[in-house]
């Protein structure tokens, strides 16, 4: 691993003005070129043009790399102690009391930790009230062996409900890697036991737990419920109901906005899938919010930000604005992001590119997707990887590699049949069928053989396009038929079932 990148991507520019100085804080000789070097590597991690490196042939260069690695060490773990500092997070004190414990300074660390204490009580700290009893316990044969008996007392209860506290957390990683597994299958089994039994360990913490990150815990425990059989319109009144029963004093916890900006992603990501995009708007706005008041929150969730916000604007007829946003987007935060996040937002992208036309564009994209199917379907789930090889297939149809499109198609068809025969993708199959219908009679199709198609299938377009991604499927394939342009019908489309 190259801790210098992992670490320089992680920099805003006020950071990297900061360790600059930090950097500088003594003066540095003349053949000292820390700096300098930083400065290279910044601009060689941070943009997508090489930056060539002069100073690679240098004798000291590695010298200099170690140097600045243990500065930038030295530099985050300052930041992050300051900051928790800031959000009254207490857990520097303990490393202070261990400080004096070392040096026999008992009476000190003792009063140290009953301040500690009372603050870990207060805001119902577990985790570190237990750190502050096991410290008490090693100063006790020292200093106050009296107060042994309460000390025991304190701690075995407070195992109790730290126990409570890990068994709820195992059920929240076991659920978070069933949903994973369950995503890249393609499956759309619930893992109802595994939430039945987790959110029964919840009621027992609830009355005793104000805490956000449980709340955040609860509400992926729900949201796996329903997003694995794509029952989001239901998800959404659920947990519109959980969020409208969280405390004021939950949300007032500065120490836990990252939290926070999960929870308000997750909410108008809920509601972009249930095309209530006023909802969406109103905690995308919410996590706007939290993103200007944190650069943390900002690092984390730029890249999901964009997503939500340029599909809004597809459904606002700003689809140019989106297109140009997402560009922009990927060309200057590709590196800050996850991949994860970067395959969607470029496959977002490609998306809008077919709806205005733009096949040219739209391959130059799909076509740096190289991976194999083992690699997108583990990394982004198989429903993004049929997704991305059906956009493949209509751009290809759409500049004429007629023979490579069939082909894509029935690839879809034999690699994912299974999943393709279940109740949430039934709409794939006859997509495909009008898909092929199309290719081998481009000149036949019409309005009429569409609406008979339709009739036939039953389809109803309010129940399909729940998911507002499907409608740019539809709507692509709609303006072949009737020879009209694909935004204005995804638009009419949209209009008609809200």
């Amino acid at each position: 691993m190259d801790l210098i990148k992992e670490i320089i991507l992680t920099l805003t520019d006020a950071d990297k003005k900061e360790f600059e100085q930090f950097l500088s804080r003594k003066r540095p000789g003349s053949t000292r070129k820390d700096v300098e070097i930083f400065r290279k590597l910044y601009e060689q991690h941070n943009y997508s043009g090489k930056q060539k490196n002069n100073l690679k042939g240098d004798q000291n260069y590695h010298a200099l790399r170690k140097r600045i690695s243990k500065s930038l060490t030295n530099f985050v773990i300052l930041k992050k102690s300051i900051e928790e500092q800031k959000e009254n997070k207490r857990d520097g004190m303990v490393l202070l009391v261990s400080y004096f414990i070392e040096r026999n300074k008992f009476k000190a660390a003792w009063e140290l930790l009953v301040k500690e204490e009372k603050n870990a009580e207060k805001v119902n700290n577990i985790e570190l009230n237990l750190k502050i009893q096991r410290l008490k316990l090693s100063i006790l044969p020292y200093f106050n062996q009296e107060l042994f008996p309460s000390i025991k007392n304190k701690m075995l209860d407070l195992q109790t409900k730290q126990s409570k506290l890990d068994e709820f957390q195992l059920y929240f990683i076991e659920i978070k890697n069933h949903l994973k597994l369950k995503i890249a299958e393609g499956s759309v089994e619930s893992p109802s036991g595994i939430i039945k039994n987790a959110l029964k360990r919840y009621k027992t913490l609830k009355t005793e737990y104000n805490n956000p990150i449980i709340h955040l815990k609860v509400i992926e425990i729900i949201r796996a419920a329903y997003i694995i059989n794509k029952k989001f319109k239901v998800f959404a009144e659920v947990v519109q109901k959980y969020y409208d029963e969280f405390s004021k004093e939950a949300f007032e916890n500065s120490s836990e906005i990252n939290t926070f900006a999960q929870i308000e992603y997750i909410m108008s990501y809920t509601f972009l899938n249930t095309r209530n995009f006023e909802k969406s708007e109103k905690h995308l706005e919410k996590l706007t919010n939290l993103m200007q008041q944190s650069e943390l929150v900002k690092l984390n969730f730029q890249g999901r930000h964009m997503a939500i916000k340029s599909f809004i604007q597809v459904f606002q007829l700003q689809i140019n604005e989106a297109i140009a946003s997402s560009e922009d987007f990927l060309l200057k935060e590709k590196k800050k992001i996850s991949m994860q996040e970067y395959l969607n937002l470029s496959l977002n992208l490609s998306g809008y590119l077919i709806t205005v036309g733009a096949y040219s564009k739209a391959i130059k994209i799909l076509n740096f997707m190289s991976e194999s199917d083992n690699y997108y379907q583990k990394t982004m789930g198989r429903e993004w990887l049929v997704r991305k090889d059906m956009i493949l297939a209509i751009v290809q149809t759409s500049l004429g590699n007629t023979e490579y499109s069939l082909k894509i198609i029935n690839n879809i068809e034999k690699k994912h049949s299974d999943m393709l025969n279940t109740e949430q993708y039934r709409m794939v199959g006859p997509f495909i069928s009008l898909f092929k219908n199309y290719i081998k009679n481009p000149h036949e199709v019409n309005q009429e053989k569409l609406s008979d198609f339709e009739e036939k299938i039953k389809l109803k377009k309010d129940r399909v396009f729940r998911d507002p991604r499907l409608i740019i499927f539809y709507a692509w394939m709609r303006s072949r038929y009737t020879k009209k342009d694909a935004y204005d019908i995804l638009i009419e489309e949209y209009e008609r079932i809200t």
